[in-house]
């Protein structure tokens, strides 16, 4: 009866500790920190960092009293982005982009980045599955937010 026990024990204590991780795996993916407000904005690209956990983007961007701020925006992993049709060569230092961010709850300069054009039009991202998940969930949201 003895080794049952310490089986149940090992069990018991395997299942809390693997579980616990998964509350955290699951917690770095959420967007709570970020407004639901989708803001447009212009500005250049200043870093395109091609890298997991997220590739992100840094650019400057004018304020509405004309200063310069520097952004920061999250994509997806680099598996997921590419799935959306981004490579490591999509953006470069000082191109000029049109972006749609859902922005900080802060107020800081960071975002979730939903969508990204060139100024001739091309698309580079068309949406993001950081910013809006699955293609149901996009359409629900576009069909209630109204756009800036």
């Amino acid at each position: 009866m003895r080794p049952q026990k310490g089986f149940g024990i090992a069990i018991l204590t395997f299942v809390i500790v693997f579980g616990l991780s998964a509350g955290i795996v699951f917690a770095h993916h959420s967007n709570a920190e970020y407004t639901n407000k989708l803001t447009k904005m212009e500005g250049t690209v200043v870093e395109y960092r091609w890298r997991n956990p997220h590739v992100t983007i840094v650019w400057d961007s004018k304020d509405e009293t004309g200063k310069l701020v520097r952004w920061r925006g999250e994509l997806a992993s680099i598996t997921t982005v590419m799935g959306s049709g981004l490579t490591k060569d999509s953006l470069k230092p000082g191109q000029v982009v049109k972006m749609s961010v859902y922005p900080s709850k802060l107020g800081t300069p960071e975002s979730v980045i939903q969508y990204i054009e060139r100024l001739d039009g091309t698309v580079v991202l068309g949406w993001s599955n950081q910013a809006g998940g699955n293609e149901e969930r996009r359409t629900a949201r576009d069909r209630n937010q109204p756009q800036q």
